[in-house]
């Protein structure tokens, strides 16, 4: 058996995160790649430290030279693979346990798709990145393997998961997404409709960077612009669409819609502030969206 680590880059430094995931490789035993994939950065310090992994055994760099988005750099990585399970890793991963690996190649089995999870630091060092991590931290308790797997499909978020190559090769990411967001629950829901099992386990990476509160809002509003595009074909995956369907039963829909303009400014100060709600900002969330669905 091969075992391909595939890690989609733009602007961010991963050499110790390719560095790590190679000593555990090789204590396992097994066949491995590591490929990295660069889709069009331009940060040169990060291409330059990025290069570094060419020398780090077992392990490659491309680098694509321009930006084709999120889907389309997975896909790449798949079609210049050549192991018969894939573990997908978000190059702002960092590694948390020495078993990280082996976990992973224990279920290789199951031939299903395996979800590792994701975690935050116990502190936040950066006070501009607040909001990003107040809303991390306070749905992690929502996100262990065991509540994870009561909706599965759901629940598959691509920053660290493990799936077979002939299911890659069946289920390539949507191409077609080219906002930010959600294209790992449409993931989800055609897996479902395909009856592929999707099984999640307590593996998980450190999310090691967060983006400072102006950013994160901004790529909030992109993926929700996503999730308008997509609403027709993500079934009830999205918790959000869950909520926005019981307002509309109510009429509700209509007065957040009428009222976003006035408090939108109000709201974006306090988030961006320094002492941002996290029920503020799913607040937010929902009125933006039916803003859009206008």
């Amino acid at each position: 058996m091969i075992l391909s680590i595939l890690i989609p880059v733009y602007n961010y430094r991963c050499t110790a995160l390719v560095a790590a995931l190679q000593q555990q490789a090789d204590k396992c035993n097994i066949e491995y790649e590591i490929i990295v994939a660069d889709d069009g950065s331009d940060n040169l310090s990060c291409i330059n430290e990025n290069r570094k992994i060419n020398a780090i055994p077992h392990s490659v760099f491309h680098e694509i030279g321009e930006n084709h988005g999120r889907s389309w750099i997975r896909n790449w990585l798949v079609k210049h693979s050549h192991g018969q399970f894939l573990l997908f890793i978000d190059s702002d991963a960092e590694v948390c346990s020495d078993g990280f690996v082996r976990l992973y190649l224990e279920e290789t089995g199951k031939n299903a798709v395996i979800c590792g999870g994701i975690l935050h630091a116990e502190e936040n060092n950066s006070p501009s990145a607040c909001l990003r991590y107040r809303y991390e931290k306070t749905m992690e308790p929502a996100f262990t393997a065991e509540r994870r797997n009561r909706h599965p499909y759901a629940n598959l978020r691509t920053f660290n998961f493990m799936m077979p190559r002939e299911v890659a090769l069946r289920h390539p990411f949507d191409e077609s997404i080219t906002l930010y967001g959600y294209e790992d629950t449409l993931l989800g829901y055609e897996l479902e409709q395909d009856g592929v099992s999707i099984i999640h386990i307590d593996n998980p990476l450190i999310n090691g960077y967060l983006e400072d509160n102006h950013k994160f809002l901004s790529k909030t509003e992109e993926a929700l612009h996503s999730l308008h595009q997509l609403k027709d074909r993500m079934g009830s995956h999205s918790r959000l669409l869950q909520h926005y369907e019981r307002l509309k039963r109510f009429k509700a829909d209509a007065i957040l819609r009428l009222l976003f303009p006035v408090m939108r400014p109000l709201l974006v100060r306090h988030l961006t502030g320094r002492n941002p709600s996290v029920a503020m900002f799913q607040f937010y969330k929902l009125a933006y969206y039916c803003h859009l669905r206008k």
